[in-house]
């Protein structure tokens, strides 16, 4: 008897297990088939992309030299920032594309992603890293400080930030200078500008009274034109270097950007660039 009973449960168990071993195979595939479980979330392919495409679009804006500077004999984009964006690009395996832009708009095709990469003498930020990935810091061996570049029959007046109080003072819109314009100097008129060679005409036409920029640049304005000079005032700012900007979330892209820029930096390229571009650029008058 209770071998028979053996026997049914036996059987009534085997068809229940063959029941389930049907319905696993006839009910939309696994997990992994039917789109459900981990393989739901699309993974990061923002390397991979760039990779299958064969191309990474590199946001610039040519007027910082010698960062990036337009040749003025060729109109070639140049610059210690232009031959990394060329390194990178070299090191990926892909053709590089520059879009040109100014530098708030290098900003926006970041954070939008209409641009790979955007490499224009960014600052870190907590701001830009709440809304872009950032890289690795590259241009480590420049001390980078900020400034305010004045006329040269004023510079004297200009010694701390009390004294730029009220006054009018040129700066890109979006920019470490702007950022530390509107948060250091009391009572401003900051005046945003597109292009530094604009805020160099308005302070030269008296339009405003100052040009913040960083000091390396600020001192090649003022050998560049003899109106202009750069007063002892600085910024409260450290910084570390500068950075590359890509869409937020393109975690896999800036990884690799900062393994290359690591590298690099340890190979002493980027410092080699910077020379090379700041001879150039003062041989065209630039800089000097």
């Amino acid at each position: 008897m209770k071998s028979l009973q053996m026997k049914k449960l036996f059987a009534l168990l085997l068809v229940l297990v063959l029941g389930m071993s049907m319905l696993a195979g006839c009910g939309g595939g696994t997990e992994e088939e039917s789109g459900n479980g981990n393989d739901e979330v699309v993974g990061d392919t923002s390397l991979q992309a760039i990779l299958d495409k064969g191309e990474i679009t590199v946001a610039i804006s040519p007027d910082y030299a010698p960062y990036e500077y337009l040749d003025l004999t060729t109109g070639e984009i140049k610059g210690s920032d232009i031959e990394m964006a060329k390194y990178i690009a070299d090191q990926l395996g892909v053709e590089l594309k520059i879009d040109q832009m100014s530098f708030e708009s290098c900003l926006a095709a970041a954070e939008l992603g209409s641009s790979d990469l955007a490499i224009s003498s960014l600052s870190w930020s907590p701001e830009r890293a709440e809304v872009m990935e950032l890289s690795s810091y590259y241009n480590m061996d420049t001390s980078i400080a900020q400034t305010i570049l004045v006329k040269a029959s004023e510079v004297d007046q200009y010694k701390t930030a009390e004294d730029f109080a009220g006054k009018k003072i040129a700066a890109q819109n979006g920019t470490t200078q702007w950022n530390l314009t509107t948060s250091q100097i009391v009572d401003v008129e900051a005046t945003p500008i597109s292009l530094m060679n604009d805020g160099v005409m308005m302070l030269m036409e008296n339009k405003v009274d100052g040009l913040a920029c960083q000091t390396d640049v600020a001192q090649s304005f003022a050998e560049n034109y003899d109106e202009l000079a750069v007063p002892e005032f600085l910024f409260d700012f450290e910084e570390l270097g500068n950075v590359v900007a890509t869409k937020k979330g393109n975690v896999a892209l800036n990884e690799k950007i900062s393994e290359i820029i690591d590298q690099l930096e340890a190979d002493g390229l980027y410092a080699k660039w910077i020379a090379e571009a700041t001879e150039d650029a003062a041989a065209q008058g630039l800089l000097d």
